[in-house]
C-alpha cells in the first residue's frame, strides 16, 4: 500500500486580497459562509453570508468612495480574490472569489481616547456566487 503523507496544516494568517486584480491589505476577514435556508412556503433558498473585510485605517478614501458610488445608486459590482498562502509571501493554497461583489456597508473607527488602539475600517461586501479555486499541487501521488 502506497505511503500517504498528510497534507500540510495551514494557517489563517498567511493572505491576500485582490479587488479587481489590485491587491488591498487586509488584517481580517470574517468565514466565508454559503448558506441554505428551508422556508416552508417557498421551499430551499441558497446564498451566501456577507464578508466584512478590516484594515487599518490610512489615508487612502478608495474603499469608502466604492461604497459611496454604490450609496448614490452605480451599479460598481468588482471580483474580490481570496488568497490563502502557504506562508508570507509564498505559494497560493486556496482561493477563494467573490462573484460580482459590492459593498453594502463601510463603517469607519470607533475613537476612544482612553485607548491606544489601531484605527480600523470595516466594508462588508455582498456578492452573487463563491468559487472556491482548486489549487494544483504536485504531490507526487
Amino acid at each position: 500500500m502506497p505511503r500517504r503523507d498528510p497534507e500540510p496544516l495551514l494557517r489563517t494568517s498567511y493572505f491576500q486580497v485582490l479587488i479587481d486584480d489590485r491587491e488591498l491589505g487586509f488584517a481580517e476577514i470574517t468565514p466565508l459562509t454559503s448558506r441554505t435556508e428551508v422556508d416552508a412556503a417557498e421551499g430551499a433558498r441558497h446564498g451566501f453570508d456577507t464578508v466584512i473585510l478590516r484594515r487599518a485605517v490610512t489615508r487612502s478614501t478608495e474603499l469608502y468612495e466604492w461604497r459611496r458610488r454604490i450609496a448614490e445608486g452605480a451599479d460598481d459590482r468588482r471580483t474580490v480574490r481570496i488568497e490563502q498562502l502557504e506562508a508570507p509571501g509564498g505559494p497560493v493554497a486556496n482561493s477563494w472569489t467573490l462573484v460580482d461583489a459590492w459593498p453594502c456597508r463601510w463603517s469607519g473607527p470607533a475613537f476612544d481616547a482612553q485607548s491606544s488602539a489601531i484605527a480600523v475600517e470595516e466594508l462588508e461586501l455582498r456578492f452573487e456566487n463563491l468559487v472556491w479555486h482548486a489549487q494544483n499541487h504536485d504531490q507526487g501521488a
